[in-house]
C-alpha cells in the first residue's frame, strides 16, 4: 500500500462522509445486513451513542481526505461480565478498497483495543461477504459463530458469520 494513513477520532462534522462511505456499502450490494440507506440524522444518533473514551470511531484519512471509518461497540453492555468483548466494524470508499487499507485498518483496531485494555475482538458479517471474512481470518480472527439462512439480502437467503479473536494474539 503506498497510501500513508491518518486515523484520528470522529467528530460531528464527519457525520456526512460516515454516511456517504456506509451508503455506499448499503447501494452497491454491501454485506451488512442494512435494506436501506442511512441518513446523516441516523449517523449523528448513532456518533453520539459510541463516546470517544470508551466506543470511539476513527476517520481514516489519506491526504487529508476520508477514505473510510471504524469503530468500537459494546457487545450487551448490560450484562457485564461481557465488558471484554468489543464489536468492530469498518467501511472503506469503494474508490480504495483492494490497496490493503482493510489490513491497515484491522492492525490499528487491535494496537488500539490493546492500548484500550480489551480482551477480545469480534465482527459480524454476512456470510457471503467473502473479502471481509478472508480479510479477518488472514489477521488471526476465527470463525465463532454461523447463524445459517438468517437474512434476507437483494433477494437472497445469507447467513452471518461473527469471527472474534483475543486481542494480546500476535497480529497477523
Amino acid at each position: 500500500m503506498a497510501a500513508v494513513l491518518h486515523f484520528r477520532l470522529a467528530e460531528e462534522r464527519d457525520i456526512p462522509a460516515i454516511t456517504h462511505i456506509l451508503n455506499q456499502s448499503i447501494q452497491t450490494g454491501g454485506q451488512n445486513a442494512f435494506t436501506g440507506t442511512v441518513t446523516e440524522t441516523d449517523r449523528a444518533h448513532w456518533l453520539r451513542h459510541h463516546p470517544a473514551d470508551r466506543w470511539p470511531v476513527f476517520m481514516i484519512e489519506s491526504a487529508e481526505n476520508a477514505v473510510g471509518w471504524c469503530s468500537f461497540s459494546p457487545y450487551r453492555p448490560e450484562r457485564k461480565s461481557l465488558s471484554g468483548l468489543i464489536e468492530i466494524s469498518y467501511y472503506l470508499d469503494k474508490t480504495v478498497q483492494g490497496q490493503g487499507i482493510g489490513s491497515a485498518t484491522i492492525d490499528f483496531m487491535l494496537e488500539e483495543a490493546q492500548r484500550r485494555g480489551y480482551r477480545h475482538l469480534f465482527a459480524v458479517t454476512m456470510d457471503t461477504n467473502i473479502p471481509s471474512i478472508r480479510l479477518l481470518e488472514k489477521k488471526g480472527f476465527d470463525h465463532w459463530a454461523h447463524l445459517p439462512e438468517v437474512a434476507v439480502l437483494n433477494g437472497e437467503v445469507c447467513g452471518q458469520v461473527y469471527l472474534g479473536r483475543a486481542v494480546e494474539k500476535n497480529n497477523a
